[in-house]
């Protein structure tokens, strides 16, 4: 009877072994799963912080990238001025004492670039600086600031012709000037007068053209006396 009673004592406890070892097998699969969820989440973690470490030299490289267009940019040499051509009446006129005001009003006009194209052939009637001195006061230098360009580049073509007229070739009469203007020529034996003004140094010939020097600033009706002239 013992011998029966331990029999089934052991079977009694065969279904509760093999659910251990059942319950061991699962364990054992479960553990791998969960290594590699470790393992994966590790990775994803290793994979930010080094994405992160690369993004100061990614932008310190585009810095340094820059760097020769900035440079290039402060070491642009600036425009050069306007160096006429020697002998032009622009040159002429830049190499003389007496004119120094009318050179200035040139450059401030645009006209000293004119004054000196090979192509273009022009008498002028250049007024000394004495002649810029008798203008009313103030007048000089309202007619110099740019808002009133337009309106010197007037008054220094009225004292320009096309072509090159040297004083023996001058006649009584009217000629149109470049700025569309006429003014009056007088000729008394040797004495040449242009407007109210005597010609006292003829026929500075240049390249280009050729100058007379004249006392007195020609002045167009158009300009009535530079009344409009802005501040």
């Amino acid at each position: 009877m013992k011998i029966l009673g331990i029999g089934s004592a052991k079977q009694r406890r065969t279904p509760a072994a093999k659910g251990t070892e059942n319950d061991h097998r699962c364990g054992s699969n479960q553990a791998p799963n969960h290594i590699n969820m470790m393992k994966t989440k590790n990775s994803n973690q290793l994979a930010l912080l080094l994405s992160l470490l690369a993004m100061p030299l990614a932008f310190a490289a585009e810095t340094v990238a820059e760097k020769p267009k900035m440079e290039e940019k402060t070491t642009t040499e600036p425009a050069k001025p306007f160096a006429p051509d020697p002998g032009s009446l622009t040159a002429t006129i830049n190499d003389s004492v007496t004119f120094s005001t009318l050179k200035k009003a040139l450059i401030a006009s645009g006209l000293d670039v004119v004054l000196a194209d090979k192509t273009g052939v022009y008498t002028i009637f250049a007024p000394t600086d004495e002649a810029f001195d008798k203008l009313p006061a103030g007048t000089l230098g309202k007619l110099m600031l740019p808002q009133n360009k337009e309106k010197l580049r007037s008054l220094l073509l009225y004292h320009v012709v096309a072509g090159k007229v040297p004083a023996a070739d001058l006649k009584d009469g009217e000629v149109t000037t470049m700025n569309g203007e006429k003014v009056k020529i007088k000729i008394d034996g040797g004495t040449v007068e242009v407007g109210e003004t005597k010609v006292f140094s003829a026929d500075v010939m240049a390249t280009n053209g050729v100058m007379h020097s004249i006392g007195e600033v020609l002045v167009p009706k158009t300009l009535d006396g530079f009344a409009k002239l802005e501040d």
